[in-house]
């Protein structure tokens, strides 16, 4: 877990702007790879500090910024610290005003590679500079969450991702909210702008499948999986598919968009869904894929209990079912809400042990 501190900035509102919206920014990037948690409180750009905010909020490490506008350029100065209070990064950044749209992408892909999750660090922005002019209506926008103002600039300025990125950033933030029905209208508006956009595809199919909309959802999904630029948004939407055949109890149908999604994508969870869902069809597929699911994930306890489970219930190598149990309760510290389940499993393979 990654605790994200405010970034600071000096009295002019233009900078207090800028390192508003960087931080959002850069902690939603953080977000797609990892657990993140926005401390409230402003807290000073020294280890020290950023340790004891990581340690309050039990991260490992804490992530804060300084923002200066300086003679229409922007520098900040970064600092990674773990809960020790040790320093494990710094950065330094100064470019023109117009180029702030990369900052975000750029320092979260840094704190990524700095904690050694390279695979898990998003791809170097490749946004354009854009007029100093429409950054600073950018960093307002989003300091104001104003969602007409972020539309016009999205079709205003089509090569910028950071508007588009913004909004639909602010729209998963709004979950749960009672923001959610001006960010639903926003989300239908971005997709008449960008209808081959995945990205807004999926966030609408969301926002309709959260309003109740399942016919408007499943609509917007299978877009989604037909527009998406990434194996893994297209697996995303092909799961949520399955999720919601499964709810209308179409089991034949979430079988195929779960056989669909592994097919995209590496996804231990659709491997172990696409596994409960086969094995009252053909026992060993189900296993097969469940046993998938355990070495794309082998520290995951859920997915060890269900294979421990599937092996002892229909039929496989009871040291196989075992090891998968033993391994299950090894790792239930991460999942106290599953330590009766994984206890009661273990021992329900010790008995049919002997």
């Amino acid at each position: 877990m990654i605790a994200v501190v405010p970034f600071t900035a000096d009295i002019d509102p233009d900078a207090h702007d800028l390192a508003r919206w960087l931080t959002s920014e850069t902690a939603a990037l953080l977000a797609r790879a990892t657990e993140v948690k926005l401390v409230a409180d402003e807290v000073e750009i020294a280890p020290e500090a950023l340790g004891a905010a990581a340690a309050a909020l039990g991260a490992g490490t804490a992530l804060g910024a300084s923002v200066q506008v300086v003679e229409g350029g922007l520098r900040l100065q970064a600092l990674l610290a773990d809960a020790a209070g040790a320093e494990k990064a710094s950065w330094e950044e100064s470019l023109p005003l117009g180029g702030a749209a990369r900052l975000g992408p750029m320092l979260a892909r840094a704190v990524l590679l700095a904690l050694g999750d390279d695979s898990l660090a998003p791809p170097e922005s490749v946004d354009p500079d854009a007029p100093a002019e429409v950054v600073l209506r950018l960093a307002r926008a989003a300091a104001q969450l104003d969602v007409d103002e972020l539309l016009v600039l999205a079709a205003e300025q089509p090569g910028l991702e950071a508007p588009r990125r913004t909004l639909l950033d602010a729209a998963r933030a709004a979950v749960d909210t009672g923001r959610m029905p001006q960010m639903l209208s926003a989300l239908e508006r971005l997709v008449e702008q960008r209808p081959d956009d995945g990205e807004a595809l999926f966030a609408l199919a969301e926002y309709r499948a959260l309003h109740f909309d399942e016919a408007g959802a499943r609509a917007m999904f299978v877009a989604a999986r037909d527009a998406a630029d990434q194996p893994a948004l297209g697996a995303r939407a092909c799961v949520r598919l399955a999720e919601l055949a499964e709810k209308s109890e179409r089991a034949d149908e979430a079988i195929a968009h779960l056989r669909a999604a592994v097919k995209l994508d590496d996804d231990p969870r659709a491997y172990a869904r696409l596994g409960a869902l086969l094995l009252e069809r053909d026992e060993g597929e189900g296993v097969q894929a469940l046993t998938r699911a355990a070495v794309l994930a082998p520290k995951d306890p859920e997915i060890l209990l269900q294979l421990a489970r599937a092996l002892r219930e229909h039929g496989g190598d009871p040291k196989r079912a075992l090891a998968a149990a033993a391994e299950a309760a090894r790792q239930a510290e991460q999942r106290p809400d599953l330590a009766d389940a994984i206890a009661a499993e273990l021992q329900a393979q010790l008995d049919a042990a002997g």
